[in-house]
């Protein structure tokens, strides 16, 4: 849960800064190909980003570091006892995959009813597209190949000029960028900046369409009128290039600007320093994240190779890491991991009585496929705890193994594991 949190804070911190790029200097711009482009390709970059600080990792871990895992604490009123806390990491999984599944129902729904529309209208060929004429008060828009019509429209010229105007959408192949559009809200749904990004790619499709219509020798004036009479009133699917937005300003506005020429191709190469300035903050956020967190002023020091003679026979001349791309983890994530040891470790009775507590520093090796050996003692309590301490590390079920440039690898970890008795149980002993 964790690295799923930092992928969507990374992918977000470069959506952000990728679309104040986009407002403060592409967006007036009438290079419309150039904004396509690059509002494309900024979320599709944003979106792949978090995964680039491999690249710039160092493939020598410095012996300095060592892996130490959160301590556990157990005591004798600890022992066994369901984990009935509330999970917040559970309840934000749940929120988010309702998010998802919403927005995947929403666009079959919407697929759906075109589908249904086509087969109950029939598709005929107009003016070289392929055309259905509904009688369903919507907006007329296009989808994949098809223009959807209002029966209503009686105008030829008007229908033509309708036509026109779909034909840019398909030509031009804008219903790809509608099916990234829509996959990306429906990952990044709960992130509002792609919802801005889905508006600007939409408005940079109508711009497009409005300069081929006027390419084709459209007088601009009637053309005007005519978005201006089917701007209003009427309901939109989305998942498509529909005819009449209410961005009927701004379109007016962009129909009657100077074209920006290779000023606006200039403005989108000064993108590219921004993309390597993203790429490595993100990547120094990584590799900072990639340190121990919790290395402790009483820890012992690293623990010296394990004995060959303890390990698998195929193990033997594999390299031990200590940090790796991607580090093991226990099935279920940290939180398991510190349920396991809480339900599993029993308080010895020779300690309890003689009142010994305390952290006791247990080391261990995740093999390549997952399973645990070398474990021992750094340092101990004594009282039975350091053996219970192995005992339970023993009996863990198989980890995801770590990984280095794709391969598994060996993994050595250190935990502390912390005795501690309350006050009634050391005036008992």
């Amino acid at each position: 849960m964790k690295e799923t949190l930092q992928y969507f804070i990374q992918s977000g911190f470069s959506m952000i800064v990728m679309y104040l790029f986009y407002s403060l200097l592409l967006k007036k711009e009438t290079c419309f190909t150039c904004n396509r482009v690059f509002l494309l390709s900024s979320l599709l970059f944003s979106a792949l980003v978090p995964f680039t600080y491999r690249l710039f990792q160092s493939n020598i871990i410095s012996e300095q570091y060592y892996a130490m895992l959160e301590p556990i604490i157990t005591g004798p009123d600890m022992q066994a006892t369901p984990n009935n806390e509330f999970n917040p990491e559970t309840m934000l999984l749940w929120i988010y995959l309702t998010g998802v599944l919403i927005n995947i129902v929403r666009i079959l729904i919407q697929v759906f009813r075109m589908v249904v529309l086509a087969q109950r209208y029939g598709i005929r060929r107009q003016d070289g597209v392929n055309v259905v004429f509904t009688d369903k008060k919507v907006a007329n828009y296009s989808f994949f190949n098809i223009v959807f019509l209002n029966k209503s429209e009686e105008n030829e010229e008007n229908i033509k000029r309708i036509i026109t105007h779909e034909k840019a959408h398909i030509n031009q192949k804008h219903f790809i960028d509608l099916i990234i559009i829509e996959l990306m809200t429906t990952v990044f749904w709960f992130n509002p900046v792609v919802w801005f990004y889905r508006r600007s790619l939409i408005a940079v499709h109508e711009y497009l369409a409005d300069e081929y219509v006027l390419s084709q020798g459209v007088e601009k004036a009637s053309y005007q009128n005519l978005l201006i009479s089917r701007s209003f009133g009427l309901p939109v699917y989305a998942f498509t290039n529909y005819f009449n937005q209410s961005l009927i300003k701004r379109r007016f506005i962009m129909m009657s600007k100077t074209k920006s020429g290779n000023r606006g191709l200039f403005k989108l190469l000064l993108a590219l320093p921004l993309v390597f300035l993203i790429i490595f903050t993100i990547s120094c956020s990584d590799t900072t994240e990639k340190q121990p967190a919790h290395i402790s002023e009483k820890a012992p020091p690293p623990p010296p190779p394990p004995d060959d003679n303890s390990i698998k026979k195929d193990s033997v001349t594999s390299n031990i890491f200590n940090l790796v791309e991607e580090m093991p983890e226990f099935p279920g994530g940290d939180a398991e991991r510190i349920k396991y040891l809480k339900n599993n470790l029993n308080y010895p009775e020779v300690a309890r009585k003689n009142g010994i507590e305390g952290r006791v520093f247990v080391t261990f090796v995740v093999e390549k496929d997952g399973s645990l050996s070398n474990v021992k003692i750094l340092r101990g309590i004594g009282g039975g705890c350091d053996e219970e301490a192995v005992r339970v590390i023993e009996n863990m079920p198989k980890w995801k193994p770590g990984k280095q440039k794709g391969r598994n690898v060996r993994v050595q970890f250190n935990m502390p594991i912390v005795f501690k008795l309350n006050t009634a149980n050391k005036s008992a002993g």
